[in-house]
This record gives structure tokens, C-alpha cells and sequence, in this order.
């Protein structure tokens, strides 16, 4: 019904966006400047996490706009409910309206804009193991009434229980891509958030008996002044200088992995629970890190572009 002859329209709705750091953040702001390049105008609603961020903006020729709600179980839902009803023209206008994780804060508006195309990209799970039922019931619902989705891994269709459109593991800037790094020998860098569910407390566990290696963390979180006891943590920043130096990575995610793979790192993964253990043994990408195929998983990285990205999200739409 929409062929990308036709510049659309897109607003995306995400929790948060730039400059604030992390995969989905960088997931956003990537395919929106690649959906640019393509002559789509696209526009992204997010949280104003920072008094001093601009309540709207434009960046890159992605516009911006940033709102603020009590982070009170219930009543903050309540109030973007409301800040979205009071802005629905943000919807109206709109020719696509796509969910990042965030499809709660479009839910009413399913039903009072029922025509209206709506669709999410589910990019990860919330951290806590065994999943609540209630987590469960509300992804299921959310892929029931969205015309079409996307899954950043495989084993999120298996532990929610629905079938997504297309299944992706991001993307990799360009910059990222070179085969002719000098790696210093026995450089661990790790990628992501340090915190719970994300496996970096097995790899420290591991350093206790693998006292060689010189780490860098690329990250922060509630274990960074447990890390600080094994290297260096750099906080939320480019992980690009580390990537080219260090001989592994841990990362904490797939676009750190990715990453990873584009600067020829070897790759080493953890996981305390089935669901991360799925997370990483269904990418396409686990058997090239297990047998240390540092080539192969090269090239594999480099066709994963943002430019292919954005045309999943065409694709999608199209259909």
C-alpha cells in the first residue's frame, strides 16, 4: 500500500534517544538518518531524561521532541498517555507510526487511530529471570496489534511466544570496518552496560583466575566499582579506539559484538540463565565466535550495513 517511491511520514517513539548511549538509542538514530538518505522525513518522540536537553530539536534532519513524565509506576504511563493525546497531531501527520520497546505509550491510541499503520521493533528483554508473566503478556500484545514487527534476536519470538517479521542483530558503522588493526596481545575490552543480566559478572568471576589480561570497560552501571577492582572503566564512550587495539571483546550486546566482529576482535561471551544462553547460541554469528573464526565473522559483520537495516524497515512497511 506504500511503495518507497513515496516519502513517508515516519515517527518513531522510543524511550530514549540521543545523546543519551546505548544499543536501541544508536538503533534509532541510525536507521532514521539512513530512512533520511532515502527522502523519508521522520521525526522521534523520546524522553526528556535531562532537564537541559532541548525539548525539541533537529539533528542530522531528524527531528526531535523530548517530553518529561514522574517515573511513578502507573501514573507516569497515565501522563504520557495524555502529553500524546495533547500532541496527537504528531500522529495524524504521520504516515508510519513505528515502537521501539515503547508500544505501551501507543496503546490507546490503537484503538482511536485504528487505521493508522503501527509497528515495533522489540530490541531486547528487561533483565530480570525468570521473565514476569506480566512482560510476556505485554509483548505478546504489543506484536498482536501491531501490523508488523521486527526481533533483534531469535530468541525473543521463542521466550514471548510470537513470530516476528524479520529477525536482525544491527548493524555496524562503517567506520568500525577495517582487517588492519595492530592488536596488543592480552587486551580485554568489554562493551555495554555493567549491571545484572548482561553476563559481565561471570566475566569477572573469570578474570579471578585469568590474571594476565589488561581490561578496559566501555560502560557503566551497578558494578562499575566492582569492575574498577579489575581495570579501568571508561563510562558510556565510543568503544572504536578500544575495539582497535584490544585482542578480545566481551561485549555486552549484539551491536557491541558486531562491532566487535567489524574490528577483528576475538569474542568471548557470558550468561548466568537459558534466556542469555539462547540470546547468544541463536545469532548466526555463535559459531564463528566459539571456534575463534575471526575472518568469517569479519566478513559477515561488514554486510550488516544500516543502509540494509533501513531497508528491513521499508520492507516491513511495504508489506
Amino acid at each position: 500500500f506504500r511503495g518507497s517511491e513515496k516519502n513517508m511520514r515516519i515517527l518513531f517513539l522510543t524511550r530514549l534517544y540521543h545523546p543519551h548511549i546505548g544499543g536501541v538509542e544508536k538503533h534509532v538514530e541510525y536507521v532514521s538518518q539512513e530512512l533520511i538518505k532515502l527522502g523519508h522525513n521522520v521525526t522521534v518522540v523520546t524522553e526528556k531524561y535531562e532537564s537541559n536537553l532541548r525539548t525539541k530539536e533537529i539533528k542530522n534532519e531528524v527531528k526531535i521532541i523530548r517530553f518529561s513524565y514522574p517515573k511513578v509506576k502507573f501514573v507516569g504511563q497515565v501522563l504520557i498517555w495524555i502529553w500524546l493525546f495533547k500532541n496527537r497531531a504528531l500522529i495524524e501527520q504521520s504516515d508510519i507510526v513505528h515502537c521501539h520497546d515503547a508500544f505501551i505509550w501507543y496503546l490507546p491510541f490503537r484503538f482511536l487511530y485504528s487505521k493508522k499503520p503501527v509497528y515495533t521493533t522489540f530490541h531486547g528483554w528487561e533483565g530480570v529471570w525468570p521473565i514476569p508473566w506480566k512482560n510476556i503478556f505485554l509483548r505478546k500484545l504489543s506484536a498482536k496489534l501491531s501490523w508488523g514487527s521486527i526481533c533483534i534476536g531469535k530468541y525473543i519470538e521463542k521466550y514471548y511466544g510470537f513470530k516476528a517479521n524479520f529477525i536482525t542483530y544491527g548493524a555496524v558503522d562503517t567506520s568500525l570496518i577495517r582487517s588492519d588493526e595492530v592488536k596488543e596481545k592480552g587486551r580485554i575490552v568489554y562493551v555495554g552496560r555493567l549491571g545484572k543480566g548482561t553476563g559481565v559478572g561471570l566475566f569477572l568471576s573469570w578474570l579471578d583466575g585469568n590474571k594476565k589480561y589488561k581490561i578496559d570497560f566501555c560502560g557503566d552501571g551497578t558494578l562499575r566499582k566492582r569492575c574498577e577492582k579489575y581495570g579501568k572503566v571508561y563510562g558510556f564512550v565510543d568503544p572504536k579506539p578500544f575495539l582497535e587495539k584490544a585482542e578480545y571483546c566481551v561485549p555486552g550486546g549484539y551491536l557491541a559484538a558486531l562491532e566487535a566482529m567489524a574490528a577483528k576482535c576475538k569474542i568471548k561471551v557470558f550468561w548466568n540463565n537459558p534466556l542469555k544462553r539462547d540470546y547468544w547460541q541463536m545469532t548466526p554469528f555463535h559459531k564463528w565466535i566459539k571456534n575463534k573464526n575471526i575472518d568469517e565473522a569479519f566478513e559477515w559483520a561488514k554486510s550488516q550495513s544500516w543502509q540494509s537495516m533501513a531497508g528491513n524497515y521499508q520492507k516491513l512497511w511495504n508489506k
